[in-house]
């Protein structure tokens, strides 16, 4: 497999792990303002539920660890084949 290739391929891996990435974070700063400054006055109804609420911040950590952690080891292996030149 030619190293531009491989290039290519590790690039869209990195899109698609920030694809997800992308979510997590939206889903983890609607949590921040439900929980702390909302009040329980939450333009959508379901941010006013401190369940939904701390299952969103679980939810939003856990997708951007992914998230971070892919495209950490993405780019790692990146610059290795790119140092390998």
């Amino acid at each position: 497999m030619k190293i531009d290739q491989q290039i290519k391929e590790i690039d869209q891996k990195i899109l698609v792990a920030r694809l997800v990435d992308t979510p997590g974070t939206v889903i983890f700063l609607l949590a921040i303002y439900a929980k702390f400054y909302t009040n329980g006055d939450a333009f959508v109804a379901v941010l006013n539920n401190a369940k939904v609420v701390n299952s969103m911040f679980v939810l939003g950590v856990v997708l951007m660890v992914w998230g971070g952690l892919k495209i950490f080891k993405l780019r790692r292996e990146k610059n290795r084949i790119l140092k390998g030149l």
